[in-house]
């Protein structure tokens, strides 16, 4: 049994100045998340916001692997999920290698830390982590960031839209396609829009929120068709 994820700004907000946290710009902008539980496992996940996560109680066993990893850790449906977020169908504790074979590989590139109370542990952005609680009684709070704005526009939604989109194409348009998006998302080749002037380009200008704004309007019309 467990309580996951809980807001403590929103239902616990006299804890908050009882767990300043030094090692963060008190100014960033960040989500602090409550979790309690007895003898809990999390599967595989990854998630957007960098995450700070610190043990108020009992052992926590974090195990981690590194993005390119996705493709060793046998990941679920994109789109159903029990949290929110893809998860490996491996089990950490007893992997299948006979149905995840590549899990093994991903084992030799795995990290393994054991926290305590008063440790904590910093998780980067999209790096795969399986979390075990240890003990009979534990607790963690987590501070979330992200440097990347606003939180609600997330790289996952064009990934999805990517999905349906340039994934069965043939082989060859996709290949060509990949370069576009090396060319202008990846900037492969520097500034894709050093050429021009600033009010000549358009949705590769200077983000704003109005551009901002544009751009997700152009999107609902296109996508609502």
């Amino acid at each position: 049994m467990y309580a996951g994820g809980i807001p403590i700004r929103k239902h616990l907000p006299g804890l908050l100045p009882t767990i300043a946290m030094p090692l963060l710009d008190h100014k960033r902008e960040m989500l602090i998340s409550l979790w309690l539980g007895n003898r809990t496992r999390t599967a595989a996940h990854w998630d957007l916001p960098q995450n700070l996560a610190c043990v108020v109680a009992g052992r926590r066993k974090f195990t981690l692997f590194p993005t390119d990893q996705i493709r060793n850790l046998y990941v679920g449906p994109l789109d159903f999920t029990l949290a929110g977020q893809p998860t490996s169908l491996v089990d950490l504790e007893q992997p299948d290698f006979e149905r995840h074979p590549c899990f093994r590989e991903a084992l030799e590139a795995a990290e393994t830390a054991e926290l305590g109370p008063g440790d904590a542990l910093y998780l980067p952005s999209l790096w795969w982590h399986g979390v075990s609680s240890l003990d009979e009684i534990g607790a963690m709070v987590n501070f979330w960031w992200r440097d990347g704005q606003p939180p609600h526009l997330t790289p996952l939604n064009a990934l999805y839209h990517a999905v349906i989109t340039v994934k069965d194409l043939p082989p060859a348009e996709r290949d060509r396609w990949r370069v576009f998006f090396d060319h202008y998302v990846f900037g492969d080749d520097g500034d894709p829009a050093e050429h021009l002037p600033e009010n000549a380009r358009g949705i590769l200008g200077r983000r704003t929120p109005e551009l901002v704004a544009r751009v997700k309007a152009l999107l609902a019309r296109v996508l609502s068709r």
